[in-house]
């Protein structure tokens, strides 16, 4: 029953898991050294507070500090899994059935105490929302049947089918335990309230400051080593680092921002990394838009991406990956192998050739020289150096796109608004699971991440049917089955998976880099050495 594990241990090798260096000694471990403020960058601001509602990395890294989860990864042996708020589980010999034994005399940054009514409140919540509520990651909890909690340190999942991925589910980044109390008073508590039960609490917000945490004297293990945090609302990386304002930034540096830092700070600054990157960027067409109800006119746009020979050009400014993907991560256990990806529309070879083609398709359903409008989010890299690229391919087809940018906050309600006729968007994924990088390209009723807004059964038949496939070659037909029917529909144009390399202040230890920058950013077991 823990296929899925299999599958993440066998793309380890491809990820770049564990790093070599002396900045990352430990993963959840006691602390060599206690004090001092970690002092950080972050790029946007958080669009809401809602771990359960939202895709933003800027929230993770805000505020994924504040809270728990049930299982978190052991970081220096990913994917092992560790228990978080669990302190034991087991899983029946069906898949059927999953227990917690929670930890005891965990209490919420309010002096609540925590318990097994807490975890059902939680994902109860995840998994049917109220309204008012997002659940972009609703689908991957639609299996639970029923939750029961038998006294207050014990939590039982019961699944109504076999499903591959719902162990590593119950460590995903964005499955906060809220407080049952605060959800009683008000559903929408966590949108724009905290109250967790992590190794920080928030102290102050100033909006397009900063974020500052303390120090939770009552957090449940003894890896928060810090005296607290900041968090700096910046716009770039090198000059806030080079001046000593901020020690890190969490998601990942371009070429030219690595140079400078290094050549800038020397032996005072550690850059880690190449390391696998599990966000797939990706442009989303509103398939309520006119031109976009075409397949022909989809398909257009998507062939007019020359990935072969633009992604090389891209990865050489920016922090996307030269090799073109599909849905699925390169490499991973359950991807296209690049020979079959080459036959998908989008992906063929010879770039000039697909844009003829393409150019005739616009011809052939009266769309010459289409016009649309490209909602773009405002962060350099690497939105503006994707959309640059993006817009110029398309320029070559005769088309005549509009690029209209804005901050995080109204980029995000424009976009969950379907303001837009194509759209940047991205799919973050925690492990190269087709459960977790596939769901959301489900019908836009079955997922609360589907900015393209189509509903298509087949799809969804698909999915379900590979989510209980416990055989991996079966599953990885299924999977791939998906994959293409997706591309050749083409209201999903994938840009590039990423590379992730950090600049870390020397004095930073304790770390360990993961596969995506929505993992690993409750700061726990991090130390300053000054």
């Amino acid at each position: 029953m823990r296929l899925f594990l299999k599958a993440a241990v066998l793309s380890a090798t491809v990820l770049g898991v564990v790093a070599a260096s002396s900045a990352h000694a430990g993963s959840h471990s006691a602390c060599p050294k206690q004090g001092g403020t970690l002092v950080y960058g972050v790029k946007a601001e958080p669009p809401m507070f809602d771990l359960h509602g939202n895709n933003s990395y800027a929230v993770q890294h805000y505020v994924a500090q504040h809270y728990s989860t049930l299982l978190t990864f052991d970081w220096e042996n990913f994917p092992k899994m560790e228990g978080d708020l669990a302190n034991s589980w087991t899983v029946s010999d069906d898949g059927l059935k999953f227990t917690f034994n929670l930890h005891k005399g965990v209490k919420f940054h309010d002096g609540t105490p925590m318990t097994s009514a807490d975890v059902k409140a939680s994902y109860e919540r995840i998994k049917n929302p109220p309204e008012g509520v997002a659940s972009p990651r609703k689908a991957l909890m639609a299996d639970i049947s029923s939750i029961e909690t038998p006294d207050d340190y014990t939590v039982i999942f019961n699944l109504s089918a076999p499903n591959a991925f719902m162990e590593a589910g119950f460590a995903s980044p964005f499955n906060a335990i809220y407080s049952k109390k605060d959800l009683d008073a008000d559903p929408k508590f966590p949108i724009k309230n905290i109250n967790g039960t992590g190794p920080y609490k928030l102290k102050e917000y100033k909006p397009g400051e900063a974020w500052i945490t303390e120090r939770y004297e009552d957090f449940h293990h003894d890896d928060n080593c810090l005296d607290g945090t900041v968090g700096y609302k910046i716009s770039g990386i090198t000059e806030p680092m080079l001046g000593g304002q901020i020690m890190a930034e969490w998601r990942g540096t371009a070429p030219a921002e690595r140079t400078t830092l290094k050549e800038g700070l020397g032996d005072k600054i550690n850059l880690v990394g190449p390391h696998g990157w599990m966000t797939l960027f990706l442009v989303s067409l509103n398939s309520e838009s006119e031109a976009f109800q075409y397949k022909r006119v989809r398909q257009a746009v998507q062939m007019c991406l020359d990935r072969n020979n633009g992604l090389k050009q891209l990865a050489k400014i920016t922090f996307t990956s030269e090799t073109p993907a599909g849905l699925t991560l390169p490499g991973s256990p359950y991807a296209m192998s690049a020979e079959d990806l080459a036959t998908v529309t989008g992906y063929r070879t010879d770039g000039d050739a697909e844009k003829k083609k393409a150019m005739a398709l616009l011809k052939e359903a009266g769309y010459e020289g289409l016009k649309f409008t490209y909602s773009n989010r405002a962060v350099s890299h690497p939105y503006d150096h994707m959309a640059i690229w993006m817009i110029s391919e398309w320029k070559k087809c005769g088309m005549n796109p509009e690029m209209i940018s804005n901050p995080t906050s109204k980029f995000v309600t424009i976009r969950n608004e379907g303001g837009f006729d194509a759209t940047i968007d991205w799919a973050p994924s925690f492990l190269p699971d087709p459960s977790l990088m596939l769901f959301k390209f489900l019908s836009d009723d079955q997922t609360g991440s589907n900015y393209s807004n189509y509903i298509d059964r087949e799809l969804d038949d698909l999915y379900n049917a590979q989510k209980g496939e416990l055989d991996f070659e079966k599953r990885k037909a299924l999977s791939i089955e998906f994959e293409k029917k997706v591309l050749n529909d083409s209201y999903i144009l994938p840009v590039a998976f990423l590379g992730r390399v950090l600049a870390l202040d020397s004095k930073i230890k304790g770390f360990t880099i993961a596969p995506s920058h929505i993992l690993n950013n409750t700061y726990r077991g991090i130390w300053l050495d000054e």
